[in-house]
């Protein structure tokens, strides 16, 4: 692989017209939620593709906006998103103000919607304030200041503790302190700082103010209603407003409050991304930065679990923030205004949303840690299943299909119980206890109601009363999910904020000459490597000790879930954890002594520019390592540096003329011992998203004997490789490998560990003669970690490793005068040629088959393209009928029948409560209009029929959540 500056994903300049495909290259993956992608272009390209060009920059926006927009709306109906200019603009950036409020800058794509199935393409690229470079920029450098804040804070604490130290007089005293409370930097006021505070403050207040506007149709109705009770005339009415009035007013504040809940949401979504986004590539950024003793307290999956996972919670926190802000007041409102109504019988339903606080609580909480036991059983089959896949081959072997399928139905079994109970606890508890409140309320404010009161309940009364549960309704069957929301994001900001605050590998690579060298030494040419005894570890035995990234359990705690779990359960979770610690540490590290933590120890050494320098020693001795401290991927101990001269941005763009700059990108290349191959075509491996450069890609496809492999694959180089390499033979991935770092002219330092011991004897003198040696490499430093000692003589320096330290260092022939014994170090024997040869015999053996393939089957593979795989096929339009039909009858078609049934009851229920609550108020009134008001009984009648349809509906709500869990599972 190639070592450069580290970009973002999607900040990486696209040469070509926007393209899904090219997004999905540039830009971080979710398979959930779709994080806003960042297509900048080249500015080179405004010559080649002045149409399509998708640059940043915002200059004179608002005319050239203008033009495209009713320029290409002009001509005729649009027939994809390119018509529309979202190529180079986003509709949302073309929008002005009305249209930004209204959302209706959507209509021609809505419009081209109902005419074609919307693609990638008819999207377009993403708005300027939702791309990944501004909020990552805007994040990092709030983060960075909370960062420094809280350090200053942090230092603070300790000298007031250090202080309260001194004056303890005894040992007790000082036990009894303890450690000092040190903070944490806060990301959510990182977050919302770069975000924009104000921002965030006028969504709110958007949502707040429809929120209480949402009142005001219920106010009115009331008047409306009373109106019409009274059998005045409308000449005759002389109050404020007029009915005529209040009906326009009907229509007009529905759509006020349509239009503020669109613009909070409007924002609110651009914050959920931008929040998603910056998160995201900070976590990106922080994986690429961690040292090895973060990297022991966390694991690559948990990695993925923070970028998919927690910044889902944060997102999907964003989306309740406006209510769980203006809910607790929505309801004490709505219950102030009841209380105008009905008087003291509000108070009865004040008490039962008292009595219904804890029991939500109990809710919450089972369903909380059944959440927690899906959620363990998940991750346990996942962890299961990663590890079977990758070691399918020595599952095959040992025909072990039958136990570990054993295993992963054991899992998926626990899984689905737990499943089931969660489903029939949400079913019961959400369904039967809280979506049923506002049913209930108004049945027991009525009863008490017409039990206190001498005035019969009028329809005003019954309808003003109703439509407030009904606002009441959603903030209070939302506002505990809003409460559990923020109590997760909570955990999520925590997890976030221990992770990014793991220590960081220092830079200890200066791009300068050592103190004290003469410009002409060879210490301060360009490309030259100097160590002056440095000494380097992967973790600091000095450092602090780190907390973990999730939160450890009390031992109680921890003894009692054990008691719960099974043995089996904890062995295996066992063993996945400490399979993946593993896979975090290099294999040095893991080798290495826990005693001696220091891998290399008093380096000294200078390593020409130009020159081809041999790594050689035992296995062990820290060769692999000695590439890393280069890298600078290992922690500096003593402050020990290493100088790698570089030319300065400006030097580098006057000999450049800005055609490209080695400061940053490939100056330094990687070829790792263990090859790396992305599922991407063969010569994508190779460019890795560089430019393409048909002499030198030819140059080094033959210098690393890539034409013969070339030529044997279905679609030649532009065969889709599988993931992990799946059909490359292990010498093929090593030259593929090997192929990508040499491929930039730019490189001026090349690392290889070990990139011969994959290939036979044959291939690797070509490789060596033709790359490594050869005049690809000229002026190139090269530093390659070997064990054939045929090579050692052709190389212009070798270095002897020895337990961490050089031990000898030379010319080959010069250490071998002096008697340097490189047995041990070196394969000295043609053993292990022949070992490499015989190993490589089953991947030659590989690739004879591939040669033996007919010529039939060859033109057909070749007429079948580059795709490895065949794409995914999915439908169009509707829904078609017989998706419906497979549906129903896989969960059962009594239960779907019974699922719809109860739904219609229920449904009619709810509404025959209205219908019913209306009669009764009618008879009501004209009961008492003629002078015979309605009696205990007539009233129980009719109380009694209406609290019966009430209880129809909540029982059917909660048969039909029932019977859809039944169903699903």
């Amino acid at each position: 692989m190639t070592i450069q500056e580290e970009n973002l994903p999607g900040d990486e300049p696209t040469t070509q017209e926007f393209k899904p495909q090219h997004a999905d290259e540039n830009n971080t993956k979710d398979t959930n939620d779709s994080v806003v992608v960042d297509v900048d272009t080249l500015e080179e390209n405004k010559e080649k593709e002045p149409a399509s060009n998708l640059s940043d920059t915002s200059d004179s926006s608002a005319s050239h906006d203008k033009k495209t927009s009713h320029g290409t709306r002009g001509k005729g109906r649009p027939e994809s998103g390119r018509d529309l200019g979202v190529w180079e603009h986003s509709l949302e950036d073309q929008s002005g103000c009305m249209s930004t409020w209204t959302l209706s800058f959507l209509t021609p794509l809505l419009s081209l919607g109902s005419r074609k199935v919307l693609d990638a393409e008819d999207i377009g690229v993403p708005s300027q304030e939702d791309r990944a470079t501004r909020a990552y920029e805007t994040a990092v450098e709030s983060w960075n200041e909370q960062a420094r804040t809280t350090a200053e804070q942090n230092e603070q604490i300790k000298k007031q503790h250090q202080a309260k130290l001194e004056k303890c007089s005894t040992d007790e005293e000082r036990e009894a302190l303890g450690e000092p409370q040190l903070k944490d930097p806060n990301i959510a006021k990182a977050l919302i700082k770069a975000f924009g505070p104000w921002r965030m403050l006028f969504a709110t207040m958007f949502y707040v103010l429809g929120a209480f506007l949402s009142f005001v149709p219920v106010l009115i109705l009331n008047r409306l209603v009373r109106f019409f009770e009274s059998g005045d005339s409308l000449s005759d009415y002389d109050e404020v407003p007029h009915p005529w009035a209040m009906v326009a007013l009907l229509g007009i504040v529905p759509v006020a409050v349509s239009i503020l809940q669109t613009r909070n949401q409007t924002i609110m979504a651009h914050c959920a991304v931008y929040v998603r986004t910056a998160v995201s590539t900070l976590l990106y950024r922080k994986s690429l930065r961690v040292s090895a003793a973060g990297r022991a307290k966390t694991s690559t999956g948990q990695v993925v679990n923070m970028m998919s996972n927690d910044t889902a919670q944060l997102q999907r926190f964003l989306q309740f923030l406006g209510l769980i802000l203006s809910a607790p007041f929505q309801i004490i409102l709505a219950l102030v205004l009841i209380y105008g109504e009905v008087g003291n019988a509000m108070w009865v339903g004040v008490g039962y949303m008292f009595f219904l606080a804890p029991i939500n609580t109990l809710v919450f909480s089972i369903v909380s840690k059944q959440r927690r036991k899906v959620l363990k059983y998940s991750d346990l089959r996942v962890k299961m299943m990663n590890e079977i896949l990758s070691g399918i081959r020595i599952i095959k072997f040992y025909a072990w299909e039958r136990p570990f399928g054993n295993e992963v139905g054991t899992l998926r079994q626990k899984e689905l119980d737990a499943l089931t109970k969660l489903a029939y606890t949400s079913a019961i508890g959400f369904s039967l206890i809280l979506m049923s409140a506002p049913l209930i309320q108004p049945i027991l404010v009525f009863i008490t109601y017409v039990s206190i009161q001498d005035d019969p309940l009028t329809a005003s009364t019954a309808f003003t009363t109703v439509a407030l549960f009904n606002i009441m309704r959603f903030p209070f069957a939302f506002l505990p999910m809003g409460m559990l929301q923020y109590i997760q994001s909570r955990i999520s900001l925590k997890r976030l904020e221990r992770y990014l605050d793991l220590p960081e590998l220092g830079e200890y690579v200066a791009p300068t000459a050592p103190p004290g060298a003469a410009a002409d030494s060879p210490e301060a040419q360009e490309g030259s490597v100097t160590i002056v005894d440095g000494t380097f570890s992967w973790v600091d035995p000095d450092a602090k000790p780190i907390r973990e990234v999730n939160e450890v359990k009390p031992k109680k705690e921890r003894r009692r879930s054990s008691r719960r779990g099974s043995a089996k359960d904890s062995e295996m979770s066992n063993s996945i954890r400490s399979a993946d610690s593993k896979s975090v540490g290099t294999a040095e590290e893991t080798m290495a002594p826990k005693e001696t933590p220091i891998t290399l120890q008093n380096l000294t050494c200078t390593i020409e520019a130009g020159s081809l320098v041999a790594v050689v020693g035992e296995v062990g001795c820290g060769k692999s390592s000695f590439l890393s401290a280069i890298l600078g991927e290992m922690e500096s101990i003593h402050g020990s540096k290493i100088y790698v001269p570089r030319p300065s941005r400006k030097e580098e763009s006057a000999k450049t003329q800005g055609i490209a700059s080695i400061t940053g990108e490939d100056y330094m290349s990687y070829c790792a011992q263990s090859p790396w191959v992305v599922n991407d075509t063969l010569q994508g491996n190779i460019l890795f998203g560089r430019e393409f450069d048909q002499e030198r890609y030819d140059e080094v496809i033959e210098a690393c004997a890539l034409v013969d492999d070339i030529a044997v694959l279905p679609a030649g180089d532009m065969t889709e490789i599988g993931e992990r390499g799946i059909n490359l033979s292990g010498g093929q991935k090593a030259r593929v490998s090997l192929a990508r770092a040499f491929y930039s002219r730019n490189t001026k330092i090349m690392l290889m560990d070990d990139p011969l011991s994959a290939v036979d004897a044959h291939v690797g003198e070509h490789i060596f003669s033709n790359a490594i040696n050869g005049p690809m490499s000229k002026h190139v430093t090269r530093v390659l970690v070997t064990h054939h000692v045929h090579l050692l003589s052709r190389c212009d320096k070798v270095i002897v490793l020895e337990g961490g330290r050089i031990k000898h260092e030379g010319r080959y022939s010069d250490l071998v005068a002096n008697g340097v014994d490189f047995a041990g170090a070196v394969d000295v024997s043609k053993a292990d040629e022949s070992a490499a040869v015989a190993a490589e015999d089953p991947e030659k053996k590989e690739e004879k088959k591939h040669e033996k393939v007919s010529d039939e089957k060859k033109a057909a593979m070749k007429k079948s393209g580059k795709k490895l795989t065949s794409d995914e096929e999915k439908m169009e339009g509707s829904v078609a009928g017989s998706a419906y039909h497979h549906y129903a009858e896989a969960g059962g078609w009594f239960v779907a029948f019974l699922a719809i049934a109860v739904s219609g009851v229920g449904r009619a229920s709810e509404v025959g409560t209205s219908f019913w609550l209306a009669h009764w108020a009618n008879k009501s009134n004209n009961a008492s209009d003629s002078g015979d008001p309605f009696g205990t009984s007539e009233t129980n009648r009719y109380m009694g029929i209406y609290a019966l349809l009430g209880v129809a509906g909540v029982l059917c709500l909660t048969l039909r959540a029932i019977v859809i869990a039944v169903h699903r599972l």
